[in-house]
Formats: structure tokens, C-alpha cells, sequence
């Protein structure tokens, strides 16, 4: 009883874990790669009517939705 108490309390924290190492050994993207997502987004904000003051963090979550549905690692700045 007490061993599959212990794993079904680990079971969530190594899964955790391991999602964690997976995504720390995802390659970076080319700058390249990073620009084309960021003029991509850029015209899906313009499309959506995205504010100004909403632009870049709509964007930075755009790439970084692009980014990692490629497998690549998110970024934590774009240039508009």
C-alpha cells in the first residue's frame, strides 16, 4: 500500500521532471527562422487588430507557440 501511495505521488513530479529535460535539450532556432515567425505574427496581429501596447507580447507568445510546435527552444525577446 505504501509503495503505491509513494508512486502515485511521484508519478506527477518525474513526469514533470522529465518534461522539463526534454525541453532543456530542444535546439535554438536560427535567427533567421526567428525573424520569418516574428513578420508571420506581426501580420496575424494587424489581422486581429492587435493595440499597440498589446503588439509585442502578442507576438513574443506567437513565436514562442511557433517555436516550440517546431521543437525548438522559445525565445525571451522578439524585435518589431
Amino acid at each position: 500500500m505504501n509503495k503505491a501511495l509513494l508512486a502515485l505521488i511521484l508519478a506527477p513530479v518525474l513526469s514533470v521532471s522529465a518534461s522539463n529535460a526534454i525541453a532543456n535539450e530542444a535546439p535554438e532556432a536560427s535567427a533567421e527562422m526567428i525573424k520569418e515567425y516574428t513578420e508571420m505574427c506581426l501580420n496575424w496581429a494587424k489581422d486581429d487588430d492587435i493595440s499597440n501596447e498589446e503588439l509585442k507580447p502578442y507576438v513574443l507568445k506567437c513565436v514562442n507557440d511557433e517555436l516550440e510546435a517546431e521543437g525548438f527552444k522559445k525565445v525571451k525577446d522578439v524585435q518589431i
